[in-house]
């Protein structure tokens, strides 16, 4: 067949698709089934989709979804593949061969702006050792990637405080990446999501620390140090500043007897979800505590103590604060007040 006799056969084909609704391409002359936009039929010929090889697969470009491949190298004889829109499958919806197979899920926890998210290895690596494992949110379709052939955990970073996510994992091969796993359990991250024994009430600007409240007061009111040492200060000191809360608590309870009842021994021993570093916040992380009070929920309209002794005043004082009225002033430690216990992440 010569190249024009070529060139009239595809403009006919082009002009009968253009004004008519349906295609026929046999030899018998038998009208194309009403519902097909292109009908072929043959008893001695059939269709031929493009072949490749994995890597020239992997090299298209946005692959439209419902595009159809013969896979020359995936498996011992090659594979017919579709693109589901997420990945390349068989024909059946099953994991392409030379693919490696769906991680199992795992839990999705949460600190700051990210998410941990734990996964399992797939049974099979489609013939090809398993290079990487990614991760994928929903929404947002924030991405992480970690390099390596078993089970694991990979942190996505980047997540918006108070948004819902959940996760898939994937891994890849040499031919490529596989289905995803299930969809994982959905998590919250960011101020009052609840986490560590507690709710959140600071993150730090690197999304990755910050401090967590416990869900409610350790102490209906209590003293803040024993009464033999209302009048003394503590000897390796205090401190009002963010961050110093726990040094506080340990030196207040290095001047207490063992076992008594006071605001830092409360705190030190509550083990609220199981932790027990749990301490008395400093003057100023009892602010901030009070500024999102109402993201933790249980307080009270009543004065509660921080670990910071008022240092301009005599050593029988320390810091508290209102949290009605949110005023910032200082008592005598003899004085009865509320009490919530803090921690670190």
């Amino acid at each position: 067949m010569n190249k024009k006799l070529i060139l009239l056969i595809l403009i006919a084909l082009w002009a009968t698709a253009s004004f008519a609704q349906n295609v026929g391409v046999n030899n018998d002359g038998s009208a194309p089934a009403s519902s097909a936009i292109l009908d072929v039929s043959s008893t001695t010929r059939a269709f031929l989709p493009p072949r490749m090889t994995s890597a020239q697969r992997n090299s298209i470009s946005s692959p439209a979804p419902g595009l159809t491949i013969w896979c020359s190298n995936c498996g011992p004889s090659g594979e017919m593949q579709v693109y589901n829109g997420a990945a390349w499958t068989n024909v059946v919806g099953g994991t392409a061969l030379g693919l490696p197979g769906a991680p199992t899920i795992g839990t999705a926890t949460f600190g700051g702006f990210q998410a941990s998210v734990t996964f399992t290895q797939p049974a099979s690596d489609g013939g090809s050792p398993i290079l990487s494992y990614t991760a994928t949110s929903s929404p947002g379709n924030f991405t992480e990637t970690l390099n390596q052939a078993g089970s694991g955990t990979i942190t996505v970073t980047g997540l918006t405080n108070g948004i819902a996510y959940t996760f898939t994992v994937s891994a890849t091969n040499a031919n490529g990446m596989g289905l995803p796993s299930v969809v994982s359990n959905s998590v919250t991250p960011g101020i009052g999501a609840s986490y560590g024994g507690g709710i959140i009430f600071y993150i730090d600007a690197t999304g990755m620390h910050g401090l967590i409240a416990a869900t409610a007061d350790q102490s209906y009111g209590t003293f803040w140090t024993n009464p033999d040492y209302w009048q003394v200060g503590v000897p390796l000191g205090t401190s009002t500043d963010f961050g110093t809360g726990s040094a506080n608590t340990d030196h207040t309870i290095s001047q207490n007897p063992q076992g008594a009842y006071y605001a830092a021994w409360y705190c030190r021993s509550y083990n609220g979800g199981g932790y027990n570093d749990w301490y008395l916040p400093s003057k100023d992380e009892l602010n901030k505590l009070y500024q999102n009070q109402e993201l933790i929920g249980g307080f009270v309209a009543y004065n509660y103590m921080s670990s910071s002794e008022a240092s301009y005043s005599p050593a029988g004082y320390v810091w508290h604060q209102n949290f009605g009225f949110g005023s910032k002033v200082y008592y005598k430690k003899e004085v009865f007040s509320k009490v919530r216990a803090i921690r670190s992440f």
